[in-house]
């Protein structure tokens, strides 16, 4: 009796041990542990869906005596779709969003009638009395596209190309100085579609951000071969 429950027990001990060698993993049976660079294996999950933005806003292509100043500041926000290309690197994303433009300058916005006084043309000559603030700003809505590459290391490396398309919804310009604050909205011969270009490139959660846009200021009727562009700080918590 003792015999046959020692060989008993016996086998259930050479049993346990054996399963005990068995690997962890039968799913993968290559899989070799954790890494830094392939943290909880990396899952190809949607990334980069807030984008609040701090840039610096100018236009190329004004008149030489227009100039520009630090105080050329403007805000964007976009919502984003991120849908990654299965488990790689790259991604694609489209949503929405709304930019703020704003330029700050001795530019004064003045309008000419032509000699019929049948069409109003918009010229831009510099401010010629002393000034607190002179600036024109543009809020528009925007839909951006973005192509996008992340790394799968420890610290995520980001790379984002695209466009965005959009519509200037609202402008006015501000004055300061010795006649008074005054806004003066809807400025004439506005071109308000707008197209462009965006590029982003960073780190985790903060970017650096650009713009430029394809599409000009003003209308044909306007100054020609101005061009709003801008440089900043992407901040992506989500």
């Amino acid at each position: 009796m003792l015999s046959r429950f020692s060989y008993s027990l016996l086998l259930c001990l050479v049993g346990f041990f054996t399963m005990a060698q068995q690997p962890t993993n039968t799913v993968n049976p290559n899989y070799k542990g954790d890494s830094e660079y392939d943290l909880k294996n990396y899952k190809a999950d949607p990334r980069d869906r807030l984008i609040f933005e701090v840039n610096y806003t100018n236009w190329l292509g004004a008149p030489k005596n227009i100039k520009s100043d630090w105080k050329c500041i403007g805000f964007a926000f976009a919502t984003m779709f991120d849908k990654p290309f299965g488990g790689s690197n790259f991604s694609f994303a489209i949503g929405a969003g709304l930019y703020v433009h704003n330029y700050s300058s001795n530019a004064n916005f003045i309008y000419q009638l032509d000699s019929t006084n049948s069409q109003v043309s918009t010229i831009l000559e510099p401010k010629n009395i002393p000034y607190i603030a002179n600036r024109y700003n543009e809020r528009s809505v925007e839909i951006p596209l973005e192509f996008r590459f992340r790394t799968k290391s420890a610290t995520m490396f980001k790379l984002m190309l695209g466009g965005k398309i959009g519509y200037v919804i609202s402008d006015f310009r501000k004055t300061d100085d010795a006649d008074g604050r005054v806004r003066h909205y809807n400025t004439k011969n506005i071109n308000r579609l707008r197209y462009g270009l965006v590029f982003r490139v960073g780190v985790e959660r903060l970017c650096f951000t650009a713009s430029y846009y394809l599409s000009e200021v003003f209308t044909t009727n306007g100054p020609k071969n101005v061009i709003p562009y801008s440089l900043g700080l992407a901040i992506i918590p989500y």
